[in-house]
């Protein structure tokens, strides 16, 4: 599976209902990996959701642009579909599963993964198309122009120590009018009666592979692995990712404007490709992947067994959104 890398933010209408599944069949190599598609509640959202067609999402989000452009004439003021194709790039998981990828960027949290040169060079080149037609606005002008195109959000100011609002596309403007007319109110459907029941069933499912009597055998394994390394303290490797990314977020919280210094950044990053490696080769050491789609596979067999009418009831509700 491919992983999509934009350098522009961008703002969705609704989060997918099990990431958790995708993270998980996007996991390992070889063989064990493609099994991982195979699962049968993994193949039930492969078909529900379909594969990730990158020229299909670069067509979506041009529709999404021209619809914004039709909404800011309505308000009043000019706007240029914006092609942001050449603001991202992709990786692929399967460049990320080895020992190699570890070696150099870690978990890529405090390393960047950097696109290749024609990305790089593509991404130079772009050019937002109303860039100048923004700045010869005075500072009134743009203040209207942002809240038209992007509502709510336009004003809203960051606090780090408060919980982000929830994101309502009613109150985002044009950008949030346009998501709606493309995509529907998808927000309606995910907060829908069925699928809050059926998105908490599934996050027990993969709470019950985490706490398997196989996989927490193997966690052991691999902890003690890990602190044969010189890497102790790390229960279980989502454990040893997590702790590096929250260190990652703490080098820019604490460094302020100007950011951490190259020597701080240095020795970030040297401890995250440190880690990765002891994390990659002590689950090769363990079968660690084996193990774990063993169990994933087990219980998502038995939850399809007792959950397949409301499967049936989510795919129906994703078929009739995706209209």
């Amino acid at each position: 599976m491919a992983r999509r890398v934009t350098a522009l933010r961008t703002t969705s209408t609704a989060l997918l209902l099990v990431s958790t599944l995708a993270l998980a069949a996007c996991g390992g190599d070889g063989p064990a990996a493609e099994s991982a598609t195979e699962g049968p509640l993994t193949e039930f959202f492969a078909d529900v959701y379909g594969d990730w067609d990158e020229e299909e999402a670069q067509a979506e989000q041009m529709e999404i642009e021209e619809a914004v452009a039709r909404c800011m004439v309505e308000q009043g003021f000019e706007y240029q579909p914006v092609d942001q194709s050449a603001m991202s790039f992709t990786t692929s998981s399967e460049d990320q599963d080895t020992e190699k990828f570890a070696a150099e960027n870690g978990y890529g949290f405090s390393v960047q993964i950097e696109p290749s040169e024609e990305e790089q060079a593509a991404m130079d080149a772009w050019v937002d198309p109303n860039q100048e037609y923004v700045e010869a606005m005075s500072e009134s002008e743009q203040t209207a122009y942002y809240e038209a195109l992007y509502g709510d959000m336009a004003s809203m100011e960051y606090d780090e120590d408060a919980e982000m609002p929830e994101y309502d596309p009613t109150t985002a403007g044009c950008q949030g009018a346009a998501q709606q007319e493309v995509y529907g109110d998808q927000n309606a459907l995910y907060e829908s009666a069925e699928m809050v029941a059926f998105n908490e069933a599934t996050t027990q499912l993969y709470e019950d592979v985490a706490a398997d009597p196989r996989l927490q055998e193997t966690d052991t394994a691999w902890s003690g692995c890990m602190a044969d390394a010189g890497f102790a303290g790390y229960t279980t490797p989502q454990e040893a990712m997590d702790d590096m990314m929250e260190r990652s977020n703490a080098l820019w919280e604490d460094a302020g404007a100007e950011g951490p210094s190259e020597e701080v950044l240095q020795e970030a990053q040297d401890l995250e490709r440190d880690t990765a490696v002891a994390d990659f080769t002590c689950k090769q050491e363990v079968d660690y992947e084996e193990v774990r789609l063993e169990v994933q596979h087990d219980l998502e067999a038995a939850f399809v067994e007792e959950h397949r009418e409301e499967m049936e009831v989510v795919r129906d509700l994703m078929t009739e959104a995706q209209k």
